[in-house]
């Protein structure tokens, strides 16, 4: 019985720039997002947790730069 099947693409030059241009821009995006997070936390570990203003998705997705 066979479960998976492995499939192995092979990009040209241009598809491999592109590919790893996507791949940059996702790299950044994630850190942008987990530093802001990281620093949120930072700024509100101190606080009660009744008092603490968490940062949320929306937020996050309303501060992303433009791309």
């Amino acid at each position: 019985m066979q479960l998976s099947q492995k499939i192995r693409i092979f990009p040209t030059q241009e598809q491999l720039e592109v590919l790893w241009d996507l791949s940059e821009k996702c790299r950044l995006i994630y850190n942008f997002a987990l530093s802001d997070r990281i620093e949120n936390w930072r700024t509100q570990k101190e606080t009660p947790k009744e008092g603490r203003d968490y940062i949320t998705y929306t937020e996050q997705q309303n501060r992303l730069p433009q791309i």
